[in-house]
């Protein structure tokens, strides 16, 4: 077949596609679902070789010498990509036949609207295998015609395909289309994929759909604006960075290439003033392609994946960190490599620390810039410790008046909220807390109608994180909703700093009686913001900031969560907490926020109490809820007394058959022991005793543990009990039976200190 080159203009571009070719490929009965169920029932069972892999195979080798025109358009795109999500896993003879067949075009491809998303599809599944063995060299497989003789390696091509578009990257980072197949690129030369997580349940990576382009509506319909769910869609910078799991070429091998790539973007000298670096991190295409870069740098490094190892070793539940936006820690690059360089020309950094000329009015701007905040964002995430308090420094964030002037900001408000949940060591969440108190007694972040309740979600999760600062932030909410009450003035930010000493005297008193205006649960059900739904069956109104807030303020030391504590029942009516029980956001940061805390200490364990006296009557409807039946078990667990168990227990043996009506009943129903109690109440309060009695034991081992790591300076003795009433002390060897009084006791001696 003849070669469809046009020599036509200033790059290599291919000739319009055959319209029969198209209407063959449109009329392949090819399905990716249905081919990768019959390829995975090969792979582990044999038989016969799969029919849709073999309909794949014998099509690229119909249009092997097409495909860089059917790239080009619309319909010939889909079928493209169709083939290749089909082969390319299963097969890299498939996977380097597409590939070769782009080269010499990738920057006309790179730059059109069809052809830009053929070139990242072929990349992304080129280079990870799905299967031990290539299945083009199955016996029953298709044949390639000879294809194979003189192809180039995986490893050639993308190398090839670097020397192609390194020369035209200062264009192809401002194109929508060429700035992401570059990221693409160098996600293939780091060896690591960007995927997104959406609910934490499944990991997809970042890939075009095959279907490109959207039939037209007949009829123009008004854009909704992003709720608070579409808000959070991650992007470039918050998208998860994985390894690339069975890789067809060892990403060592372009270790070269990547840093050619990179010289070609960023420049291979250093920057001394702002310029054209500075215009990219704010342009909409070349700022995500700089935060990829950068990540890529980071993540290529052997100490970058030894980092990435460990974290991921030490998460915890993905879907509750989902819920509670926990951020995921990253790992961070080392002073004096490829991605530091980059980082200190973006700052225009200077070597010497304390002489930074240009990088805090750098900073300043990117922390306004819609694109160049995220690039920001990012460098706060992978800058190593030192290099981040120095951002820190420059950046002003340490100066209470440039913090207001951040969090007033509609977009630097986001960059203030990415920097307390990088804050690394515990000098600087004392710092940061200090400054942070004056914005949210403000009154700033804690109005809801100005929509900056994210900063002090931070900051109350800072302080719970570090365990500083708990009492002032407490203070400081209670004075940001005096601040907002129309019946009391709102206090400055910052105290004057020419006011004499007794007009400082006068303010801190008045402080004090505006604190005492407001109390804490008024606050803490004013952050919830809950609305019951009119209709039945519509979705609860709840303030997702202000609820998460609330759930790190339960985490504070227990004797400050008695207040929160009664925000979140006794400030709320039954309906309104049978609701935030059926809600996934409100039973994730309230209800467990009550039933997953210290429940052991006293203020805990009356509220969990009350909480069961409120809810009586309603447990069975809870019961058989896909969302609500968690909290009844994790009720059932944190109730102090027997009796208190048995009253629940006895309110779901009522309820009769609907307990076991659906999965989530029969698992109350299995965990609460519903079944003993209904036949044997004194086998069910025996087994009752006995859990009880295996939780305290491992808890007091748990307590003993930590408080012996806490005096490791200490010599480590066996601490001898006396029995009550008596002054002998029992052998060392006996098994001493605490009653459920002294656990209280230890936890209340623990938070005293």
């Amino acid at each position: 077949m003849a070669d469809n080159r046009d020599d036509s203009g200033d790059y290599e571009r291919p000739r319009r596609p055959d319209t029969d070719t198209i209407s063959y490929l449109r009329g392949l009965p090819l399905d990716v679902d249905q081919g990768k169920q019959e390829i995975s029932s090969f792979l582990e069972n044999g038989g016969e070789f799969p029919q849709t892999l073999a309909a794949a195979f014998s099509a690229i080798d119909e249009i092997c010498m097409e495909i860089a025109s059917l790239a080009g358009d619309e319909f010939g795109s889909q079928g493209v990509e169709l083939l290749a999500h089909i082969s390319a896993p299963y097969s890299e003879l498939a996977s380097r036949i597409l590939l070769n067949a782009c080269s010499g075009y990738h920057l006309h491809l790179a730059t059109h609207r069809y052809g830009s998303h053929v070139v990242q599809t072929i990349l992304q599944l080129a280079f990870s295998s799905s299967s031990e063995k290539d299945l083009a060299s199955d016996p029953e497989s298709p044949s390639f015609d000879n294809l194979a003789d003189n192809l180039p390696s995986l490893a050639e091509l993308v190398q090839g395909m670097v020397q192609e578009l390194s020369p035209h990257t200062s264009d192809l980072a401002v194109h929508v289309c060429g700035s992401h197949v570059l990221r693409t690129l160098l996600c293939v030369l780091g060896g690591v994929d960007l995927v997104s997580s959406g609910n934490g349940n499944e990991n997809r990576v970042d890939s075009g759909a095959i279907l490109r382009g959207r039939k037209k509506n007949k009829k123009k319909k008004k854009k909704k604006k992003p709720d608070a769910e579409s808000a959070g869609i991650p992007h470039a910078g918050t998208m998860r960075v994985i390894y690339r799991s069975n890789s067809r070429v060892n990403p060592n091998e372009f270790s070269s290439s990547l840093e050619a790539m990179a010289n070609a973007v960023i420049g291979a000298r250093e920057l001394k003033e702002p310029g054209e670096l500075q215009q990219l991190a704010s342009h909409p295409s070349a700022g995500p392609l700089l935060i990829v870069l950068l990540r890529v740098l980071t993540y290529s490094t052997e100490e970058g994946k030894k980092q990435w190892e460990a974290l991921e070793a030490d998460k915890g539940d993905s879907i509750a960190d989902f819920r509670l936006g926990i951020a995921r820690q990253e790992p961070t690059f080392a002073t004096g490599t490829l991605a530091h360089r980059m980082a200190c020309q973006i700052l225009c950094w200077d070597k010497d620390a304390d002489k930074q000329p240009h990088a805090g009015d750098i900073i300043f701007g990117l922390s306004g810039e819609p694109r160049g905040s995220h690039l920001l964002e990012t460098l706060l995430r992978l800058a190593p410790d030192e290099m981040h308090n120095s951002i820190l420094q420059c950046g002003g964030f340490f100066n209470p008046t440039a913090m207001q002037e951040y969090c007033e900001h509609q977009v630097s408000n986001f960059v203030v909220q990415t920097l307390l949940t990088t804050i690394r060591t515990k000098e600087q969440a004392e710092s940061m807390l200090k400054v942070a108190e004056k914005v949210i007694s403000s009154g700033l972040a804690v109005d809801g109608t100005k929509k900056r309740r994210g900063i002090l979600w931070r900051t109350v999760e800072l302080a719970s994180k570090f365990r500083v600062g708990q009492d002032g932030i407490l203070k400081a909410v209670r004075l940001g909703f005096a601040a907002i009450n129309k019946s009391a003035p709102q206090e400055p930010a910052e105290n004057d700093a020419n006011a004499d000493q007794e007009e400082e005297g006068k303010k801190k008193k008045k402080q004090r009686k505006k604190a005492t205006s407001v109390e804490v649960k008024d606050c803490v059900k004013g952050l919830l913001g809950v609305q019951i739904p009119e209709k039945e069956g519509d979705r609860l109104t709840l303030d997702a900031t202000g609820a998460r807030a609330v759930y790190h303020m339960l985490r504070f030391t227990p004797r400050l969560c008695e207040e929160v504590l009664k925000g979140c029942i006794g400030e709320h009516s039954v309906e309104e907490l049978v609701a935030i029980a059926k809600d996934g956001l409100g039973s994730r940061c309230v209800m467990d926020g009550i039933l997953s805390g210290p429940i052991k200490t006293p203020i805990f364990a009356a509220a969990a109490k009350e909480l069961y006296s409120k809810l009586t009557d309603h447990w069975v409807t809870l019961s058989i809820d896909r969302v609500g039946h968690h909290s009844v078990m994790k009720l059932f667990l944190a109730l102090p007394r027997i009796d208190d168990k048995s009253k629940l227990v006895e309110e779901l043996v009522d309820g009769g058959k609907r307990l076991t009506a659906n999965k989530m009943g029969y698992s109350v129903s299995e965990a609460c022991l519903v079944e003993v109690f209904r036949e044997n109440r004194k086998q069910w309060r025996k087994k009752i005793v006995d859990t009880q009695d295996k939780t305290e034991d491992s808890f007091l081992e748990e307590l003993a543990q930590t408080a012996g790591e806490s005096q490791s300076t200490k010599p480590k003795r066996k601490r001898k009990r006396k029995k009550k009433g008596s002054s002998e002390e029992e052998p060392a060897n006996k098994k001493t039976s605490f009653p459920s009084s002294s656990v209280d006791t230890i936890i209340n001696t623990i938070t005293a200190t």
